[in-house]
Order: C-alpha cells, then sequence, then structure tokens
C-alpha cells in the first residue's frame, strides 16, 4: 500500500506475494497439525495415568474439534478491524488478541505480550471443551475429565508460555 515494490521489480510483485501466502499458509498448517497432535499426546497421557482407556483416533477427533474455538477470536479479530478502518499498523494488528488481557493493558512489552495474550476467555472455554468432549468419548464424568484436563494440558501450556518468554528475553533483550 506505501507504493514501494516489495520485490524491487515491478512485475514480480504478485509473484513474490503468491510466494508468501504459500509459506504462510504452509506453516500455518504445519502448526496446527503439530499442535493438534501434541495436545492429544498430552491428553492421551492424562488419561492414561488416570487409567481411563480411549483410542487415540477419538481423542484426535476432539482434540481437532475443539480447535474452531480459535476461529471466533480471529473471525472477531477481523471483524474488530473491519469496523476500525483507521489503524492499519501490523504491530496493532499483531498485538490484539480479542477478549485476552493483552487487550486490558495499553503498552505491552513484547516478552509479556504471548502470555497475555494467551490468558483469554477462549483458552479456558478450550479446556472445557476439551473436558466435555473426553466425557463423551469416556463416559467418565465431566468434573473427572476436567481434572485430566487441568493436570496433562493446563501445566504444559504454563511451561510453554515460560519457554517462549524465555527465550523471547534472551534473545532479544530489548523487547523485555
Amino acid at each position: 500500500r506505501n507504493g514501494q515494490p516489495a520485490s524491487g521489480i515491478p512485475d514480480m510483485e504478485s509473484l513474490v506475494y503468491q510466494n508468501i501466502k504459500k509459506v504462510i499458509y504452509l506453516y500455518t498448517v504445519i502448526y496446527v497439525t503439530v499442535k493438534v497432535l501434541a495436545v492429544s499426546i498430552l491428553l492421551a497421557t492424562g488419561l492414561y495415568f488416570f487409567d481411563i482407556k480411549v483410542s487415540f483416533p477419538k481423542l484426535l477427533r476432539v482434540v481437532i474439534g475443539c480447535e474452531f474455538i480459535f476461529l471466533v477470536p480471529a473471525a472477531a479479530k477481523i471483524g474488530w478491524f473491519w469496523q476500525e478502518r483507521n489503524i492499519v499498523d501490523l504491530i496493532t494488528w499483531q498485538n490484539f488478541y480479542f477478549l485476552s488481557a493483552a487487550s486490558l493493558v495499553p503498552d505491552v512489552k513484547p516478552a509479556f505480550l504471548m502470555p497475555l495474550q494467551t490468558l483469554n476467555l477462549f483458552e479456558a472455554t478450550y479446556w472445557f471443551l476439551l473436558a466435555a468432549g473426553i466425557e463423551k468419548i469416556t463416559s467418565v464424568p465431566f468434573d473427572r475429565a476436567l481434572k485430566v484436563v487441568c493436570l496433562s494440558y493446563i501445566p504444559t501450556l504454563f511451561i510453554w508460555v515460560i519457554f517462549v518468554v524465555y527465550f523471547t528475553v534472551v534473545y532479544f533483550p530489548q523487547s523485555y
């Protein structure tokens, strides 16, 4: 939009744009696949320790179904910025996460952005959806299924957030 060619050659603009889109889509597919598999393995491990038997494909279907909750904040983000046409800043776009703790703090340092974005209404809904899905496929009570989620997925999520913050501070000390 600023009129500057991305490739340096004006005729190559659409080719550069198409290649960028392909890479973004590829990384998105890889990220979601790895996330779904990791969450499924974590929950399968938690179910194993709670001595609850369930087939991995059923658990995988539950996790995939629960992942759709994260489309709601993505759609809300698009809708929000569709209404706020004067905000076209890429940083503002990246830092915005609908109904998260990050939206309550005006100027978040980059090192703390991910933890505050993770603390959101949709993540908590995801936990309850996972528990409801486990309840459905295993016929255990909801409170026991929620206990499995709380003792397997949530601590791992917490460790992951600490890991990301640590490496953000180590590799980008100016962001702290």
